[in-house]
């Protein structure tokens, strides 16, 4: 793989039995991790589905893909990240970002990019089996007898978590897109604080019997990663796009496979955001973002279950077959 490690997103919007039997069709393709996303109305219990996966599966390593600090108390997430060391050792990774789904489908905003510093610090220290303070209140994992390593991943989408990720956590997710110049603007901000951390990408990814098939079945994907860009960062048409999805946006569908905000995204975002085409086209679009410098992951996030998407058994299946044996 060029150096780079393959990661897989898996929604809970299928049984905890077909995830974790995707995951393990995932683990003997060739990915070294999965990454389960935290949306508990809208995907099943994300600590649960991690260690059905983990029971499954003999090496591929496991990640909340990602968590947030508001409704998942820093205690709790330690505990149920060192449960899951204990279980599979050296096989957990705690992935957190602000929260997007989580949060505003039960009327709750975002948390601050300070809030999840101070909740990485509280969860190292508990992971290590130090004390941490809880408003006063002194406490730690009092089974926890030796450091544990688990890594704690950012998901960024902008700048300022970019950097909060260099500066306070083990690796970055970036979230803001895959055209050549995107990807290199976010590792150059990976790099600011002088640390060198793990820098994964989000890659929304569809392969369909042509490019206008693929950019449809992903859109709804590439609308889950625009709603967090900022307008002003785009210009023209684009920057009208992402300003109608942002007031648009059903977020009670993101993790739907066609909702109807996925309209608005335009084919130019698509190919900025995504890896959609024909075989022959994802073949092309891979290849480059294998050899994009600065990347140690890449995370393909295919298009979930629903009315009109492909199983993802087939999906898997495709891109071993289609592209990973013909790089």
């Amino acid at each position: 793989m060029r150096g780079k490690r393959l990661g897989l997103a898996l929604w809970g919007t299928e049984p905890v039995a077909a995830l974790a039997e995707h995951a393990a069709l995932a683990e003997r393709i060739g990915f070294e991790s999965v990454w389960v996303i935290d949306s508990q109305l809208l995907c099943r219990e994300v600590t649960i589905t991690l260690a059905a996966i983990l029971a499954r599966t003999t090496h591929l390593r496991v990640a909340t893909g990602v968590t947030q600090p508001i409704t998942r108390h820093a205690s709790v997430m330690a505990s149920a990240m060192a449960t899951l060391d204990e279980m599979f050792p050296g096989r957990t990774i705690m992935g957190i970002g602000t929260g997007f789904s989580s949060l505003r489908t039960i009327g709750l905003p975002q948390a601050r990019i300070a809030t999840v510093e101070a909740y990485i610090a509280t969860v190292r220290a508990l992971l290590h089996g130090d004390d941490a303070d809880f408003g006063g209140t002194r406490g730690r994992l009092a089974w926890v007898d030796k450091p544990l390593n688990v890594p704690i991943v950012v998901a960024a989408t902008g700048p300022r978590m970019t950097r909060s990720a260099a500066e306070h956590a083990d690796g970055v997710i970036l979230h803001q897109g895959l055209s050549p110049e995107l990807l290199a603007r976010g590792v150059a901000l990976t790099r600011e604080s002088g640390r060198t951390i793990e820098v994964s990408c989000w890659a929304p990814y569809s392969m369909g019997a042509n490019a206008a098939e693929a950019r449809d079945r992903v859109r709804a994907r590439v609308a889950g990663a625009l709603i967090n860009a900022r307008p002003e960062w785009f210009d023209g048409a684009e920057r009208a796009a992402v300003e109608r999805l942002h007031a648009e946006y059903d977020v009670r569908h993101h993790a739907g496979s066609e909702p109807e905000h996925a309209a608005i995204v335009p084919d130019s975002l698509v190919d900025r955001y995504a890896l959609a085409g024909a075989p022959a086209d994802l073949r092309a679009q891979f290849a480059r973002l294998l050899d994009q410098p600065g990347l140690d992951r890449i995370i393909l996030t295919p298009q979930v279950t629903g009315p009109g998407a492909m199983p993802l058994d087939t999906v898997l299946r495709a891109f071993d077959t289609d592209v990973l044996s013909r790089l």
